[in-house]
């Protein structure tokens, strides 16, 4: 397919205890895009702590997005962009390792913009009603720094082709992932599709 690029999404621990796993599966699915891989995982530490990376810029990407949200709410974080990825990341591993994660790779045009774009803001008080965290969420930074654990976006998006690619990596072996046709691709891709034959000329 032209064009066509893969994007990993994770449904969160949060989202498999609400049981909003079909949900957001079909929200995927009427995007268009293909679930091409999907496994039920339990994370270790070093997977979780490889795909949120010790690297200054994911500290600098990651935090200046954090930083600026608080902002937009008047709140001062206290520290600045790095020290609140830091932070981030620290609670992340612990809110992911030994909790169940649903992995999926999805494939298709736009793959990337749109799993971001079906997810919502990162901040769910700012995602657009109608993603999955603007639906789905009431969860806030206020909320999760009061007792100091990970905000509850619901799902993971990759944020770039290249990132996508890192984090595929990861998660699944080449093996895992399945390359095959799926019948709307024609319709989503194809021109001459559904042309009715016995019309009278």
């Amino acid at each position: 397919m032209k064009n066509s690029e893969k994007t990993l999404i994770a449904i969160k621990p949060e989202s498999i205890q609400r049981q909003l796993i079909g949900e957001f599966i079909n929200k995927f699915e009427k995007r268009g895009l293909k679930l091409v891989g999907c496994k039920l995982v339990s994370p270790n530490r070093q997977q979780v702590e490889t795909h949120y990376p010790d690297d200054e810029a994911w500290y600098v990407s990651s935090g200046t997005k954090t930083f600026e949200n608080y902002k937009s709410r008047g709140i001062d974080p206290k520290m600045g962009p790095v020290d609140l990825a830091k932070r981030t990341r620290a609670r992340l591993i612990e809110h992911l390792v030994d909790r169940p994660l649903l992995l999926m790779v999805w494939e298709g045009p736009h793959a990337v913009a749109l799993g971001r774009k079906t997810a919502g803001a990162t901040n769910p008080l700012a995602a657009d009603i109608g993603s999955i965290r603007g639906d789905y969420s009431a969860e806030s930074y206020e909320l999760a720094d009061d007792i100091e654990r990970a905000i509850h976006t619901l799902v993971h998006a990759s944020g770039s082709v290249d990132e996508a690619k890192g984090e595929i990596a990861i998660w699944f072996k080449q093996d895992e992932i399945l390359d095959y046709d799926l019948i709307t691709e024609t319709v989503f891709y194809a021109k001459d599709w559904g042309k009715i034959r016995n019309k009278k000329k």
